[in-house]
């Protein structure tokens, strides 16, 4: 009804409302101050200025804006407003007394006047708030097509509460909380009441008829989140879970209705969040050329995302692929255009072609993401791995010392501890390479280590999703074979610290967390499609690929320390390497075609004593 009425009537009515407010808080002040008696006799004596008195009140109200703010949405800043708007119509008031010799109006009188106004004035304003919210929130219930709860009592729960509050056409209606904070059972914010927790999410879905469950818990880590999420799906079964993202993808600080979207791979594999300092990268990076070789893969790409926040003075991305370095300088032009950005196809195993590249731009820093890594494949395909891991590696720290670059790092993998394949024999190797080089250069070279990332070419994920979505089944290798995880926006950022902070010579590698299993990863994806495992789809699995492992490791136990970058660990020196190695690393690469693969991968150990193959395969 009142949504009906025009402006002007709207107007009329809260100008009428402050009116009789004012007036009673006025008449409040003298009945406080003054017998019955000596009430009616001052109030006779000061009502031929009570008008005006009101008037310089609302004339006030109206400066500072309280009546183009709608009521129905009042709350602490209108009430500051009120406070502020009551003070300087107080003044107003004493001033206009001073003048006029025939009003003298008591001090006690103004003083309970200026309380009592901003009591009955926000009085008003509440009582609007609370009976608009409380018909809403009527109406929702009433015509909701969900009924929430909204798990988590924190900071973001209610911020998203607020935010649902606000906006009740959406049909959602919130029941209440559940939280695991037994200090807060019982509890109410904004009116909604925090329920119970995790356990009793059963429960309270069959007595509120709940048929949604929105997360609320950014700061909740990978194995927590896993750990809920199993307990929800157990007890909650078919509804619908929602969740706000994590603080590192929040889009803004808000929680938001927007922010709300299905559980995704990445929020059960989500970290702690590490504030990192900014301040080394920058001093790295900026105003300086910074050369990324393979900037057009998954790694590469996000380096060169990250790199270009940084405002280098240009950047040049190397790769094979013209569709890849296309896609990539398009992106980074859109977001970064005032920065120079030139894209390079070229094949980093081509040294003149690499040698035309430094000539040209000049590179300062140089990030080498280049490398075959699928294990199997390479397994097949030997000479391949050798030729583009070990022959770019070569040229390209030869060229770094050359031209005396400042900062040369190698990403490198997991796969090269203990490696019993031939990509990670070959990363080893490039790992190496940059040491040896180490000796003999100006440039400092580093190596930073790293597992599986998340949505990288090749990864396990998106062969899952498309596995799914035909229907099933799903393929994994073997019921108890782990990996660890890691989203590449946080490795990139921790290769950029290790780059920063590092020392020339050293191996950096990241804490990964825990290893997570790939066939739970499988049950996972398949719940997040709403589906169930070995139910509506069907995990097969189809024992260990040539050179894949049951358990991958970063280091080994001990070797590690720590660094002053959270997350980041800098390995224990160990090169022994004879004098030929670099000799003995372009032999290989040179005389690799007239070998089989019996004969490979027995070239290879000797650059690699770890290194060993399954014997099956030789």
């Amino acid at each position: 009804m009142i949504k009906e009425l025009s402006t002007n009537t709207r107007l009329a009515i809260k100008l009428s409302l402050d009116f009789f407010a004012c007036l009673f808080a006025f008449l409040l002040g003298y009945y406080i101050r003054f017998t019955w008696a000596d009430f009616i006799k001052e109030i006779y004596q000061i009502a031929p200025y009570l008008l005006l008195f009101l008037s310089i009140r609302l004339s006030v109200f109206a400066a500072f804006r309280l009546y183009s703010t709608m009521w129905r949405y009042s709350a602490v800043h209108s009430l500051i407003a009120l406070v502020k708007a009551t003070a300087v119509g107080t003044v107003a008031v004493i001033l206009t007394n001073y003048l006029l010799a025939a009003s003298r109006i008591p001090r006690s009188v103004i003083l309970i006047d200026f309380f009592a106004v901003i009591f009955f004035a926000g009085g008003i304003r509440l009582l609007v708030r609370y009976y608009s919210t409380y018909r809403k929130e009527k109406s929702a219930e009433q015509d909701s097509k969900r009924r929430v709860l909204i798990y988590g009592a924190g900071d973001a729960g209610e911020q998203l509460l607020r935010n649902l509050l606000q906006y009740q056409d959406s049909g959602i209606f919130v029941v209440g909380f559940v939280d695991d904070d037994q200090l807060k059972l019982g509890k109410y914010i904004h009116n909604k009441k925090i329920l119970g927790n995790r356990e009793s999410i059963a429960k309270l879905i069959k007595e509120h008829s709940i048929n949604a469950i929105y997360f609320c818990v950014p700061s909740m880590t990978g194995s927590e989140a896993r750990n809920i999420f199993k307990i929800v799906k157990e007890q909650a079964g078919d509804i619908e879970v929602k969740t706000i993202p994590g603080l590192n993808d929040l889009v803004t600080g808000r929680i938001t209705i927007n922010e709300l979207r299905r559980f995704e791979i990445r929020d059960l594999l989500r970290r702690r969040q590490v504030h990192l300092d900014p301040v080394p990268v920058r001093n790295l990076i900026e105003g300086k050329s910074v050369l990324v070789v393979g900037g057009g893969g998954s790694i590469g790409s996000e380096l060169c995302r990250q790199i270009a926040g940084f405002k280098p003075n240009q950047l040049v991305i190397v790769d094979s692929s013209e569709f890849n370095i296309y896609k990539v300088e398009e992106e980074l032009h859109r977001q970064f255009p005032d920065l120079t950005i030139t894209g390079q196809v070229a094949d980093a195993c081509v040294a003149p072609l690499m040698e035309t590249v430094f000539t040209r731009f000049k590179p300062q820093l140089v990030f080498h993401a280049a490398a075959y890594k699928h294990v199997p494949l390479m397994e097949a395909n030997p000479w391949a791995a050798i030729y583009n891991n070990l022959s770019s590696t070569h040229r390209l720290a030869h060229l770094a010392s050359r031209f005396n670059i400042e900062r040369f790092i190698l990403i490198s993998s997991d796969k090269a501890v203990n490696p019993t394949n031939v990509m990670g024999a070959t990363k080893r190797i490039c790992e190496l390479i940059c040491q040896v080089e180490q000796l003999k250069s100006k440039t400092e070279f580093l190596t930073v280590r790293f597992g599986n990332v998340l949505g990288s070419s090749g990864s396990v994920i998106p062969k899952f999703a498309e596995q799914i979505a035909a229907g099933g089944p799903i393929t994994v290798t073997h019921p108890d074979i782990t990996r660890y995880f890691m989203l590449i926006s946080e490795a990139v950022e921790l290769v950029l610290q290790a780059g920063a902070t590092g020392e020339g010579g050293q191996i950096y590698v990241l804490d990964m967390g825990e290893p997570i299993k790939i066939a739970d990863l499988a049950e996972y994806m398949i719940e997040l499609s709403g589906l169930r495992p070995h139910k509506d789809i069907k995990i097969q699995f189809t024992g260990l690929r040539p050179g894949e492992k049951m358990y991958e490791s970063l280091y080994f136990e001990g070797e590690e320390e720590p660094t002053r970058v959270p997350n980041l660990f800098v390995l224990k020196p160990n090169l022994s390497v004879n004098g030929t190695f670099h000799r003995d690393v372009l032999t290989l690469v040179d005389e690799q075609f007239k070998m089989d693969v019996h004969q490979l991968k027995q070239e290879i150990k000797k650059l690699v004593p770890e290194y060993q193959p399954n014997k099956n395969e030789e």
